[in-house]
């Protein structure tokens, strides 16, 4: 007679399955465990982590230098010779590194909280390798073009620290589920005392941030840099049609030093004062010539250009608002 033993049948844990499985390609049950992680893998997650921090660093650094984005491709082409927008090829790497490194930290932090090991996909090791280096290299191009533009961080933390520091508190408190779950879960070991002081530490900086704040609102005005010089873009576009002599006028007028214009060359080779590609926003091209108002400015001869009436908008769409500044300043006088 045969005894035949009894089948085992595991209980699915889908949401397990699928953080081990993506994280570390371990789909399967018995491809998994719960003891602690080895020396090498720890420092995987170090490096992971320091990735991430790196990578967080350089997208917010061009997240606050995007008005000088043409600054950025002029000194480009000062040394190339050959002009194009240089900051996609930057921006777009810089988006998926900081995607797919945030999700692996999501997916390692996960991996705390329920108390596996932290066996990172020999894929993903050369994934975070290849951003980290990406990131660092980005960082040493950046300072030898445009060393210049660090200084932007420190005025742009003084408008965006009080943000930063509530979305630090809220990431802190988020993972704090994560860290005490993984340290009620087990025994007491090595890796558990170093994250749980990692934690602390990292809890304590945040506690400690604001302290560090710096604010020109309450700033003591004789400690203060000198005033900046205000430039009129395209002359005062909130008081008169833009890139106009009475534009350029009103914006001396409010203390302008310098002003910005944008220069278009006609058809026939007449330069004039234009921003757009077309006419359509500051002219009435779409009255005078309706079958050409979506063509480029460019394309248009002098003759036609001087036929268009470049105000007429203006009052239209800023009247209101030009009347209640023309009421400011009565009184203000």
């Amino acid at each position: 007679m045969v005894k035949h033993q009894p089948l085992q049948v595991y209980e699915k844990q889908l949401f397990v399955s699928f953080v081990t499985g993506i994280y570390g390609c371990r789909w399967k049950r018995y491809q998994r465990s719960q003891e602690d992680s080895s020396r090498w893998e720890c420092t995987w997650f170090i490096i992971l982590c320091s990735s991430f921090l790196l990578v967080l660093f350089w997208a917010y650094f061009w997240l606050v230098a995007q008005n000088d984005f043409n600054e950025f491709n002029w000194s480009v082409y000062n040394r190339s010779g050959a002009w194009s927008d240089e900051t996609i090829p930057i921006l777009a790497p810089t988006t998926v590194g900081f995607s797919y490194i945030t999700f692996l930290m999501i997916l390692a932090l996960f991996h705390i909280s329920l108390g596996q090991q932290l066996n990172l996909y020999w894929v993903h090791k050369i994934g975070v390798l290849a951003t980290l280096f990406t990131t660092i290299s980005g960082v040493v191009s950046v300072d030898d073009i445009w060393g210049d533009e660090w200084d932007i961080l420190l005025i742009s933390l003084q408008s965006t620290a009080p943000f930063l520091h509530i979305g630090a508190l809220a990431t802190v408190t988020a993972i704090s589920w994560l860290v005490a779950g993984y340290v009620v879960r087990r025994d007491r070991s090595n890796f558990q005392v170093t994250v749980l002081v990692i934690y602390f530490i990292i809890l304590l900086a945040v506690y400690l941030a604001p302290l560090t704040f710096s604010c020109p609102c309450i700033m003591d005005r004789h400690t203060l840099r000198p005033r900046p010089d205000i430039i009129g873009r395209r002359g005062a576009p909130m008081l008169a049609p833009e890139n106009t002599i009475v534009s350029f006028n009103r914006a001396l007028q409010n203390g302008a030093s310098s002003l910005e214009a944008d220069v278009t060359i006609s058809v026939d080779g007449v330069p004039f004062l234009m921003r757009d590609r077309t006419l359509r926003r500051t002219t009435d091209v779409g009255k005078v010539f309706p079958a050409r108002q979506f063509e480029d400015a460019s394309l248009f001869n002098w003759t036609e250009i001087h036929s268009l009436n470049a105000g007429q908008w203006f009052l239209k769409i800023r009247f209101c608002f030009t009347v209640e500044m023309r009421q400011v300043q009565l009184r203000e006088k």
